[in-house]
């Protein structure tokens, strides 16, 4: 039997964002979970400029402060520079930034912080929510990830969530992330890049390129120069995620 995909074009993220903004209210709100203040811009940085470039408006939450992450400093200077970056970040994209308040190190997947995504979702009433792969080796990515999926199980929301790789070695490549869809980043490389190098404390002259890379190899996959990857998640059959009909053979070539 012939089996038959599409090609890899017509599966670009970008087609789903066409797609969904013909059916969308006129401000859909992308909502951006971020475990630390550089990930939003290094792993979605060009779906956010190309969502803001198509008239829509994207939230960046950043779960943690990134108290951990600038050598020297204390907590709280820490994270006053990094609040700072992610601002002069997202203003790069055009993109707004929250603060979740969790503490570099220390998110913890409880009913506490669930019940607190979930709350600041509502408000934000989302289109769209991407999410760190809840199997990245990061405990803050994994735990942003998770509680994207727990608040994904509540039945108020019809958003559809999305989770994004990151690239750090050994981080989400480690766990063999397979891309559903694709998103054309290639018009907008060079905002990305100077919207992650608001990031100064971070040293993104230093590992910056792993996400270039990867955009290079994800562009191969889905025929383009450059782009990034996503994995849509299905929910249970009883939310609505899933058609709940399963066929007993694989379709063939689409026409």
């Amino acid at each position: 039997m012939h089996i038959g995909r599409p090609g890899p074009r017509a599966r670009l993220f970008a087609a789903f964002i066409v797609a969904f903004l013909a059916q969308a209210p006129a401000l859909a709100t992308v909502v951006v979970l971020a475990p630390h203040p550089d990930d939003a811009e290094a792993s979605c940085g060009g779906l956010i400029a190309n969502t803001i470039a198509a008239g829509e408006e994207v939230v960046i939450i950043t779960m943690t402060g990134g108290e951990l992450g600038v050598p020297g400093k204390g907590m709280a200077e820490a994270r006053a520079i990094r609040v700072e970056e992610a601002r002069k970040a997202a203003a790069v994209l055009g993109a707004k930034v929250e603060s979740f308040g969790a503490v570099d190190g220390s998110l913890a997947v409880d009913s506490a912080n669930a019940r607190k995504l979930t709350e600041l979702l509502v408000k934000l009433a989302p289109s769209v929510v991407l999410a760190p792969w809840p199997l990245d080796v990061h405990a803050d990515h994994q735990a942003s990830g998770l509680l994207a999926w727990r608040a994904f199980q509540d039945p108020r929301f019809q958003f559809d969530l999305y989770f994004y790789e990151t690239c750090n070695s050994p981080h989400t490549t480690s766990f063999q992330f397979v891309p559903t869809d694709y998103v054309d980043v290639t018009g907008v490389m060079k905002k990305k890049r100077e919207a992650t190098f608001q990031h100064r404390s971070q040293g993104p002259a230093d590992w910056l390129e792993q996400y270039t890379t990867l955009a290079r190899v994800r562009g191969f996959e889905s025929d383009v120069p450059f782009a990034e990857g996503y994995i849509r998640a299905l929910n249970s059959s009883g939310l609505g995620g899933r058609a709940g009909v399963v066929g007993k053979t694989l379709p063939g070539p689409r026409r």
